[in-house]
């Protein structure tokens, strides 16, 4: 046109101009605007000049933009809406509400797609702004009529708006009371839904868009797919990836490929994922990222970083935050990495180390390999965290056994953000209120510790909260309360569960095991198997069988688990794993039956991995005293796992037990050289706010000087009751006065002793402990509890014993 000397004119420029947008082309873009200056079309306020401001705009050049925003005469409503358009595209939501209140002050009236942008950058500030403002907007648009008009894009994006400010009920009346729904609008609602964890919702919503003749397009698939990872819907994704290959085009859609990858690997399909992987062509970012992630949570380390190493060499993609936040989890559990700290250089080199999701993987990375003072400075110094940052510091405080410091974290993650809660109807919004993954993380402490008060605390939170009606968070309480003591309240929770999984039924059947209920674990176990086939499809796993092995051992039901384990295949269809035979083998020999014991692991397949089984007749050994057998027994095991302390310090009793103090010096000598080291005995208690914690032989607690005088006392009183120290549990050649004295300083006696002294008469005293009750402590705390009239519940590493009135619930059984 202008070789053939016709100048263009104001209708010719916009066309090119929206041409050079499409391509992306600034340069090109630049030239055209150097021609409208020149042939003087820029003094023109309106066509030219709109279409200049969104080219710019479109080409990432906000600054150029606004420079011919300013230089407009007169500016009319389509100058406001491209440049107020141009500040949300560069995610300039307040400059962009700025500039919206500069238009009204100007007189200028807005039109629905000005609302469409303003209520965009609403719903990206924070949430309390968010919502204020953006309920703001949507009175003014029902005021000027601007949203009493049937146009769909203004509903769609009040729906999303309400949606992603954690109002999904808001968005659900809108889309109730909107007739006129396209395509957009159902895919609104159902990413609302299922971004809200409404998951259940999201389905109902995906059948009746069907049922209205509304065809899906990759957009509702992309939306709908992560609601059947959550439900563990695997048939429903395979049918949903039948209808994407049905339809052209729709498996091809890097979005709907990304989702099904994820639907897959999240019901931990890997291979069907990866062959979804490998037949799309022309793999963008997301993709790869979908993959390499479901490699990593699968724990397929190797395969993650392998494919991270093509993505970048062979595909010649460069790696996103995302991506970067998928493979570190990898990199700490692979042994290619020995350095940890090296990747966290390469993070740096790329840029990534001020990202918000990044940072949330390497303050994991740090706690997994004992670094938790390093998460904690890239905690301290985020700008900005998510619930996630929180979920994960709290994480790593406990996977370090910094118990006190997460319930500290816990309580200061309550105290923040509390006004962000006030109107939200969405509890999975982006407040930084615990959330159902908080307590599923701090209640396992509260278990450990046997913190009662604190477990109780969070229960409470739990149901002011409305999370306690949660799976997990239920299946999570089940445990704490066991695990502290209270089986009673632990069955009263299980009991008021809407919804219960295997892994509820598994916790609950495990804890009457450790508590010695064996009767009551096997009644469980059936009525488990009698409702999984009426109700709910819950069937028994390995786990449930784990479980019931380790609660006929408890309770000396030695045939009832043989028979269980005969079964095991033929009428429940579990493949019997090395677990389960080192179960058993624990079954036998704590009844003594050492022989069948051996036999058993005997007959175990070869490849099949035997340390478990080993372990568990090493223990019994130990227990029954048997020096030949646990000779033979420890040798396979210090093949198998040489570094392994439990083993050497068994066969170490065993000798000393036998009065054969120079091959026990032996194997503690070589326990020496070989760098492995016995874990000490360790016991926890709470007493009012805090966990108090003794180790054995623990001179260092504050209150020491009172709770050596008061074991004096006690003693005194325990030796007229007839009590005579079982010194065969001090594994040192040393003198009875000196064992005597070693004795006194268990850490669980230390603990009872000041929990005696610090809670109030008649009230249950509760302690957990790292390792096996020995005798002569059994023994004490039985005597104890009758001298002091106390209930005393003390959790070992095995199991639990209840002392009262002279007697142990284990009845000297454990």
């Amino acid at each position: 046109m202008t070789t053939a000397g016709v100048p263009p004119d104001h209708f010719a420029f916009p066309a090119v101009l929206k041409a050079a947008a499409g391509l992306r082309d600034l340069e090109a873009g630049g030239q055209l605007h150097a021609a409208v200056v020149k042939l003087g079309y820029d003094a023109w306020p309106a066509t030219v000049a709109n279409t200049l401001i969104t080219m710019y705009a479109r080409c990432g050049d906000l600054g150029s933009a606004l420079k011919v925003f300013d230089r407009i005469l007169e500016h009319d409503q389509v100058s406001w809406n491209s440049t107020i358009a141009a500040l949300c595209m560069f995610e300039e939501w307040d400059s962009a509400l700025d500039l919206f209140r500069w238009m009204l002050n100007e007189g200028v009236d807005p039109s629905s797609f000005t609302l469409v942008s303003v209520v965009l950058a609403c719903s990206s500030l924070s949430w309390q702004d968010g919502l204020t403002l953006g309920k703001q907007v949507h009175a003014y648009g029902l005021r000027t009529g601007l949203y009493c008009e049937p146009k769909t894009f203004t509903n769609n994006s009040l729906m999303a708006m309400y949606a992603k400010l954690g109002r999904v009920r808001d968005s659900s009346v809108l889309f109730e009371r909107f007739d006129n729904r396209d395509i957009v609008t159902w895919n609104t609602m159902i990413s609302s839904l299922t971004q809200n964890s409404q998951f259940e919702e999201a389905l109902v919503l995906l059948q009746r868009m069907v049922q209205s003749g509304v065809k899906p397009d990759g957009v509702t698939l992309s939306s709908v797919l992560p609601a059947c990872s959550h439900l563990e819907r695997f048939e429903l994704g395979k049918e949903i990836h039948a209808y994407a290959l049905r339809n052209d085009g729709l498996f091809e859609n890097s979005f709907v490929g990304s989702a099904l990858v994820d639907m897959y690997c999240n019901c931990g399909q890997v291979r069907p994922g990866r062959q979804v992987f490998d037949s799309i062509t022309g793999r963008r970012l997301g993709l790869w990222n979908a993959m390499i992630a479901g490699y990593t949570q699968n724990e397929l380390d190797e395969e993650a970083l392998l494919l991270f190493v093509d993505m970048e060499v062979d595909a010649g993609l460069v790696p996103n935050a995302t991506t970067i936040a998928s493979i570190l989890p990898a990199c700490v559990r692979s042994n290619s990495f020995p350095r940890k700290e090296d990747i966290h250089g390469y993070v740096v080199k790329r840029g990534f180390d001020s990202d918000k999701y990044v940072q949330n993987a390497l303050m994991d990375m740090y706690a997994r390999v004992q670094k938790v003072d390093i998460s904690e400075k890239i905690f301290k110094s985020m700008e900005e965290r998510d619930i996630v940052s929180w979920n994960t510091m709290i994480v790593g405080y406990v996977l370090n056994e910094c118990y006190n410091d997460a319930f500290n974290l816990f309580g200061e993650m309550q105290r923040t953000g509390e006004a962000s809660m006030a109107e939200s109807d969405s509890y999975m919004f982006t407040s930084n209120k615990p959330n159902c993954i908080t307590l599923i993380t701090v209640l396992p402490a509260c278990a450990t510790l046997v913190a009662l008060a604190k477990g109780r605390e969070i229960h409470a939170y739990a149901i002011r909260h409305l999370l306690a009606s949660d799976v997990a968070v239920g299946s999570a309480l089940v445990d704490m309360y066991a695990k502290c003591g209270c089986l009673s309240m632990s069955r009263k929770v299980f009991d008021q569960m809407i919804k219960r999984n295997v892994i509820t039924w598994n916790v609950l059947i495990m804890a009457y095991g450790m508590h010695g209920e064996g009767e009551e674990a096997l009644q469980l176990f059936r009525d488990m198997a009698t409702r999984g086939k009426r109700e709910d499809g819950v069937k028994p796993n390995e786990v449930t069988f784990i479980s019931l092995f380790a609660a006929c051992s408890h309770s000396g039901m030695v045939n009832e688990g043989l028979e269980l384990f005969d079964r095991i295949k033929s009428d429940h269809s579990v493949e019997p794993t090395p677990d389960h035979y080192a179960c058993v083998v624990d079954l036998l020999g704590r009844a003594g039956r050492l022989a069948e014991a051996y036999e058993l692991i005997c007959s175990m397949e070869p490849g099949q991995h035997q340390s478990g089984a080993w372990s568990s007749l090493l223990g019994a050994c130990r227990l029954h005293q048997n020096v030949q057998l646990g000779e033979i027994a420890a040798n396979h095991l210090f093949q198998l796992e040489p570094d392994v302390a439990s083993h050497h310090v068994l066969l170490s009793n065993i000798y000393a037990s036998a009065g054969r103090w120079g091959q026990a010096m032996e194997v503690r000598k070589n326990m020496k050289e070989m760098g492995v080291k016995k874990e000490p005995g360790c016991s926890w208690i709470e007493v009012g706010d805090e966990v108090h914690q003794f180790m054995v032989g623990d001179l260092l607690h504050p209150k020491n000087e009172q709770i050596q005088s008061y074991l004096e006392k006690l003693w005194e009183k325990m030796r007229k009751e007839g009590y005579v120290p079982d010194t065969s549990c001090v594994l040192h050649n040393v003198d009875d006065d000196e064992k005597e004295m070693l004795l006194c300083g268990h850490s669980e006696k230390l603990a009872i002793a000041f929990g005696i002294l610090n809670t109030p008469p008649g009230s249950i005293i509760r302690v957990a402990k790292n390792l096996r009750m020995c005798n002569d402590c059994h023994t004490a705390t039985k005597l104890i509890s009758n001298i002091v009239g106390r209930e005393i519940i003390v959790r070992d590493v095995r199991r639990f014993h209840h002392f009262k009135n002279g007697f142990c619930s284990c009845r000297d059984y454990w």
